[in-house]
């Protein structure tokens, strides 16, 4: 299947990372990097304060400083308590942050809310710099009517991560092209499963890693009523028999045994166990693949070990994205035309696209000419692959109207029923019965199917 005909999905999804926090116009309660706490609060009305759920910021509120002389104090919040402490805070009129950011999955709460100023107006007109970003991202950014309310300064598209020693070992290709044809379909993946399980490897850590693509078909919601498509259903059908074929290597993603697998051998069955407590005689196999946004790329490189340079990127059964920082102005900040200027040097400022990329040594930036700039790029980590390319071709693929504020919650109360059914605790039509049953009563404003 050509890519350019496969469907297209997002995915909501975040690394949990360990942070601080900040404010602009009043006195600050905690530490912020890189500012001394005694002097934070009698500085602080000279200061544009950011609020943040990536680390990322730090790193641009310091060259931001360097580059313009102007005062910055960045705090950075944990990304399970940030939606509750900006609410908080916003909820009450607060005007202590300036510049504020929210994921995906977040944004549609936080545009409904008024916490967002809106930039399509006078004197941001945001809508100029459209052209000048990938699609999807902007529209992410934009409110249900339009209106743009966050810009963001990468994009996470996703893909098949792979071993080419392995998929040489056992196809005898270990080209993306055909490895695309490999991870094509659902029926295409459980075919290639049973390849990769007869030559004494796992086709991925555990089933989860499937649900990157299972939005494929439709939204969740259409029209208020909830939509079980085929594609859906499909991906329920092959999660649960990888499961029960043993195909998979049950290491869930981010245990220690699914990091370890990046560089070597794991334990079969390893699930969040300590791998101290694994016995010596335990089995062990290798991980063909991993499916995850493009900053999954620098997990692997950073874990990978002596298998550095054995990797690959390639395409699944459709584009999607997981996570990504949107930044945008507090509607309270009496700071606005400040924080504007900090947004644009952060998100469609070329030059600070480019630092980036060198910066990051990894992530993918979301301005077209920067990522044109190094579309020949070859990656050392991934086989001198051209991932920049990849990368924008994907996230060239991904259409954002499938996406709805519900797909959260559904896609976790859709999981639990797979893996009710994976362990055999529920039949099928138990299993569906009951998410339904979930569904509804977290939405009672969604129609279920008949």
């Amino acid at each position: 299947m050509s890519k350019n005909f496969r469907r297209t999905l997002s995915a909501a999804a975040a690394l949990s990372l360990a942070f601080t926090m900040t404010a602009c116009g009043a006195d600050s309660s905690e530490k912020s990097s890189g500012t001394d706490s005694t002097s934070a609060a009698a500085d602080n009305d000279n200061k544009l304060v950011v609020w943040t759920l990536a680390e990322d910021l730090v790193q641009f509120g310091e060259k931001y400083e360097a580059d313009t002389g102007k005062d910055i104090e960045v705090v950075v919040i944990a990304p399970a308590d940030y939606p509750t402490k900006l609410t908080a805070a916003l909820g009450s009129g607060s005007d202590d942050p300036d510049v504020i950011v929210g994921e995906p999955q977040m944004l549609p709460d936080f545009f409904d809310a008024g916490f967002f100023e809106d930039l399509s107006q006078a004197p941001y007109y945001a809508a100029n710099h459209k052209d000048k970003i990938v699609d999807y991202i902007y529209e992410a950014g934009c409110d249900e009517n339009g209106a743009i309310r966050a810009l963001s300064y990468q994009i996470t598209p996703g893909s098949i991560i792979y071993r080419r020693d392995i998929a040489e070992k056992i196809w005898g290709n270990d080209d993306p092209e055909f490895i695309s044809e490999k991870f094509a379909s659902y029926e295409a993946i459980e075919t290639a499963a049973k390849d990769v399980q007869d030559a004494g490897y796992r086709i991925f850590g555990d089933t989860g890693a499937l649900r990157w693509f299972a939005n494929a078909s439709a939204p969740w919601v259409q029209d208020g009523k909830l939509v079980l498509s085929d594609s859906r259903m499909e991906y329920f059908d092959a999660a649960v028999n990888l499961y029960q074929k043993e195909q998979v290597a049950f290491a869930p993603e981010w245990s220690a045994a699914w990091y370890a697998s990046m560089s070597g051998e794991l334990p079969v069955n390893a699930g969040w166990s300590d791998l101290a407590d694994i016995s010596s005689d335990t089995p062990t196999t290798e991980i063909l693949a991993y499916a995850m946004p493009s900053w999954g790329a620098v997990i692997i490189r950073d874990n990978a070990g002596d298998n550095n340079g054995k990797f690959g990127v390639a395409s699944g059964p459709c584009s999607f994205f997981g996570g990504g920082t949107f930044l945008g102005i507090s509607s309270s900040s009496d700071c606005k035309e400040e924080a504007w200027d900090f947004v644009q040097y952060c998100t469609v400022n070329e030059e600070t696209a480019k630092w980036w990329i060198d910066k990051s040594n990894g992530d993918v930036v979301s301005l077209k000419s920067v990522l044109e700039e190094n579309k020949d790029y070859e990656n050392a980590a991934f086989g001198n692959q051209k991932t920049y390319q990849f990368f924008l071709e994907e996230a060239n693929n991904i259409d954002y109207s499938k996406i709805t504020r519900y797909d959260t919650q559904i896609d976790n109360a859709f999981g639990a029923a797979i893996s009710s059914v994976q362990e055999g605790a529920k039949t099928k039509e138990e299993a569906l019965q009951d998410f339904y049953d979930e569904v509804s009563a977290q939405f009672p404003e969604i129609e279920l199917p008949q």
